[in-house]
């Protein structure tokens, strides 16, 4: 078994919310209990902010909280997924490191799939490795705006992983949306998706961080809530189905797998 965190900031803390946001995270972070998974959202180092140059600004404080998240895994003997936006060998990268139980860096995952801003801030996009297993547990990744696209999600369930984390803003998403978003991802992916965002202000955009089970039922949801929220799960469980009405049991993305025609719609 394995108790899942994910964390949410709110993302209006006033002046200088970047730094505000960056110590709550940490301090959140360090409630948590030992041996589970922790799973922070998307700028954990430069949250709050919009403007170009203040994120620019909030570049450099991604190596302290690179450096806290190791130390609080080593601590808790658990696993830390951390998104920061950070300068890494001369290039602009949105990055999710996964920190394994002794505080180091086990993968580091790129996102893909860059919004205009991210692109008008001359993020570079990673080259498509989004797949990692540790300790045999098969770690899937997304990060934020890559949630709206199937190619990326389809390959995903290709490779069959057992926990898909998802670091996130969405601050302009309706609730119904991010919901149905992560509802499908694990129902199509057959794994548990950990996702972590931000509130808002408003009752309809934004929020939701939420553990989610692959039969698609959300465990936990925070909604506009502010802190973090934990499930306990069983990382090996799997949704089985029929395999159409009468059919013999079969897991849930091989009975869509198997229907698939590629020929037919190209790649």
């Amino acid at each position: 078994m394995l108790n899942i965190t994910v964390v949410q900031p709110s993302y209006f803390m006033g002046d200088n919310p970047d730094e505000k946001i960056a110590d709550f995270l940490i301090n959140e972070t360090q409630k948590v209990g030992e041996n589970g998974l922790i799973v922070l959202p998307e700028y954990s180092n430069a949250g709050g902010i919009s403007d170009a140059e203040s994120e620019k600004a909030a570049m450099p404080r991604a190596k302290a909280m690179l450096k806290k998240a190791g130390e609080i895994a080593k601590e808790k003997s658990a696993y830390v997924a951390i998104n920061v936006l950070e300068q890494r060998d001369g290039k602009i990268k949105n990055s999710t490191y996964l920190f394994n139980k002794s505080g180091e860096v086990a993968f580091v995952y790129d996102k893909i799939h860059l919004p205009p801003s991210e692109l008008d801030l001359g993020v570079e996009r990673g080259n498509g490795e989004c797949v990692f297993e540790l300790d045999g547990i098969k770690f899937g990744f997304l990060t934020c705006y890559d949630v709206y696209f199937n190619e990326q999600i389809e390959y995903l369930a290709s490779q069959k992983p057992d926990i898909i984390l998802i670091p996130g803003y969405q601050r302009g998403e309706s609730v119904d949306i991010i919901r149905a978003q992560t509802r499908l991802i694990a129902f199509r992916c057959n794994a548990f998706v950990a996702k972590s965002s931000y509130s808002m202000n408003s009752d309809d955009l934004g929020g939701c961080s939420m553990i989610v089970a692959p039969d698609g039922k959300i465990l936990t949801d925070m909604g506009k809530g502010v802190g973090s929220t934990t499930a306990n799960i069983d990382p090996s469980y799997k949704y089985m189905r029929t395999a159409g009405f009468g059919g013999n049991m079969i897991r849930n993305d091989d009975f869509i797998n198997n229907g698939l025609c590629p020929e037919i719609f190209g790649k």
